[in-house]
């Protein structure tokens, strides 16, 4: 069984997006509802689903650049921004730094904690290498967002961690600025 995660952006909040299933057949979870759904390409290139409602939508996906993706149905045609959560985290400047300035570095999948190669206080640049995950048996480099300093770690070598986990916390400046480099 494949398991694929998506983020959603379209004319309200994010959403994730959650596909599991074999060939034909899929389930679908949004926003905590799960529809199975059976998907058939047709001869033509469009892409057939049926909903176990026995609604029917029938139409063509085309894949734009960094995320964008155009749908085409009978209804018309709509642009949205479809995208696996590292690569939304990377497009979004690092993901979700809030009120406090603090962005909350997740596991994007399940794994092995194989190496944490920060310390609570260490300061960080966007891209620095934060932590290495083992999941699928290969090694993943979970680098910083953006830049800041290292306010917590949750993980340790050695631990498992299911998808979504929080692996640490980094804090933006003291004056809420990025302290990355600038663009070179």
């Amino acid at each position: 069984m494949r398991r694929l995660d998506f983020v959603f952006r379209g004319d309200g909040e994010p959403e994730e997006i959650r596909l599991e299933g074999d060939a034909e057949s899929w389930r679908l979870t949004r926003a905590g509802a799960t529809r199975e759904i059976s998907a058939v390409r047709l001869p033509d290139g469009r892409l057939s689903l049926l909903l176990a409602d026995g609604r029917q939508i029938c139409g063509r996906v085309l894949a734009g650049g960094a995320g964008d993706v155009e749908v085409v149905t009978a209804d018309g045609t709509r642009r949205v921004y479809l995208t696996d959560p590292l690569h939304d985290r990377l497009a979004r400047g690092g993901g979700s730094a809030g009120e406090s300035g603090e962005e909350e570095i997740r596991a994007l999948m399940p794994g092995r904690v194989l190496e944490v190669r920060v310390r609570p206080g260490d300061r960080v640049a966007a891209g620095d290498v934060l932590v290495v995950l083992e999941a699928m048996k290969m090694q993943n480099e979970i680098r910083a967002g953006s830049g800041g300093v290292v306010a917590r770690c949750a993980v340790s070598p050695g631990e498992a961690v299911e998808g979504r986990a929080l692996l640490l916390v980094v804090r933006r400046g003291a004056d809420g600025l990025d302290l990355s480099p600038p663009p070179g």
